[in-house]
């Protein structure tokens, strides 16, 4: 019979049950503790099944426990695919080596890679930290599938502390108003003029300086906090257009960013139309961006989004296409009013010299139009590059030769101009 510490799947100990008899191992010189994942299991689920990811996730329990005897190490399935062990640390490359070898021949058929992160704990160090650094150093060779095993080392530390700090005070950052909403204009080639903001949320911290979006925004996904700060930003920058209209100023349709994550987090749709009817805000007046790294896994969940979404009047976006592999596949399977390309399309780019990447974005940009989608780029910095995306029929572009993010009304004092906006 299955003890109330161990997986119902595997046999294995459960996380609860990994820290609880960890304690009788405190103290004890030379472990190590290695944190295994098994490489694009959802998708392996998707193609095999699930009765066949589940095997496989017996097997490598099995297997695990060939390697490191539960009579000498501390075993345990977290969750899905992810599986910690607590071993000795003289074995424990060699072992992990041995790990994916048993695996690789069991499943000729298939590449299955178990990713590994090591971490060595001191002797008083809490199990949970241990087992986060190990974790942390198998996330980081996520991309790299030229390595099977990494060890944490203390540049994982640096990046550890940030992401605990951004964990413990975001809820301290929305109170005490450290996370801010700018908006970055969007402009029409036909006429020249702002038709449309995309709000962008930045933190100035009191003890860090500005954490970067590139930093905190990845840390709120993995850790799946992402949609409190989507749904701060929607509640702002509804508030900030009622606040225009209640002043008789002029207003301007501004996109919101939402992960993917928000649709299963939370009912971001309710969350939305909250925000909408508090503020009296017509549903033309907000854009949704999603952004391109949609999954496959999501799409059921996600396209059921945004078709609902488009159905009740809000445009939505897709954001940063072309920064994934799978922008055709996204394209086929979902419905969006706009594509916006992503500015890795334009970084340094000569419109002299490099006929490929005129060739890539003119012919994405056919491929929009004959889905019916519009197309915005983003990443605009030079007259040159304005000068061709204008002569290649984009609708609209965005970036920092027209202006940085900005607070709103400033977007209202440029001098192009913003088009005129009705509210109803």
């Amino acid at each position: 019979m299955l003890g109330r510490n161990q997986d119902r799947l595997t046999g294995l100990l459960t996380r609860e049950g990994f820290i609880e008899f960890s304690r009788k191992f405190t103290g004890q010189d030379g472990q190590a503790v290695i944190w295994f994942n098994l490489d694009n299991f959802k998708m392996f689920n998707k193609r095999f099944g699930f009765t066949r990811g589940d095997e496989i996730l017996k097997e490598i329990a099995l297997i695990l426990d060939g390697i490191f005897p539960r009579d000498e190490n501390l075993l345990a399935r977290f969750s899905d695919d992810n599986f910690v062990v607590l071993t000795n640390w003289i074995s424990a490359e060699i072992n992990i080596d041995t790990v994916q070898e048993y695996l690789y021949s069991l499943h000729e058929d298939v590449t299955l890679r178990l990713r590994a992160g090591i971490y060595f704990p001191s002797d008083d160090e809490d199990i949970r930290s241990a087992f986060d650094r190990a974790k942390l150093a198998c996330d980081s060779i996520r991309k790299n599938h030229s390595v099977s095993s990494c060890m944490f080392h203390n540049g994982m530390s640096k990046e550890l502390s940030l992401q605990q700090h951004i964990l413990d005070n975001l809820d301290y950052a929305f109170k005490n108003e450290l996370i801010t909403v700018l908006y970055q204009p969007i402009v029409r080639l036909s006429t020249g003029k702002v038709c449309e903001a995309e709000a962008l949320t930045r933190w100035n911290d009191p003890e860090l300086g500005l954490i970067s979006p590139a930093e905190f925004i990845p840390t709120l996904e993995q850790y799946r906090e992402i949609h409190k700060l989507d749904i701060f930003a929607m509640k702002k920058v509804c508030h900030d257009y009622k606040t225009r209209n209640d002043n008789g100023l002029k207003l301007l349709p501004t996109s919101v960013n939402l992960s993917r994550l928000d649709f299963e987090l939370c009912d971001i749709i309710q969350e939305i139309e909250l925000a909408v009817t508090l503020n009296n805000i017509p549903r033309e007046m907000l854009r949704i961006e999603i952004t391109e790294s949609i999954n496959e896994e999501d799409m059921t969940v996600l396209n059921l989004g945004i078709e609902k979404l488009r159905t009740m009047g809000y445009q939505v976006w897709m954001d940063d296409f072309g920064s994934g592999y799978s922008s055709l596949n996204v394209l086929k399977d979902y419905n969006f009013d706009t594509i916006k390309f992503d500015m890795k399309f334009l970084r340094g780019f000569d419109v002299n010299k490099s006929k490929k990447a005129k060739y890539i974005i003119s012919s994405n940009l056919e491929m929009a139009r004959l889905m019916g989608m519009q197309a915005l780029a983003e990443g605009v910095e030079t007259e040159e590059q304005l000068r061709y995306l204008r002569s290649i029929g984009f609708d609209k572009v965005q970036g920092y030769y027209f202006g940085k993010p900005m607070k709103l009304d400033e977007i209202f004092a440029l001098n192009i101009g913003v088009e005129e906006v009705h509210s109803s």
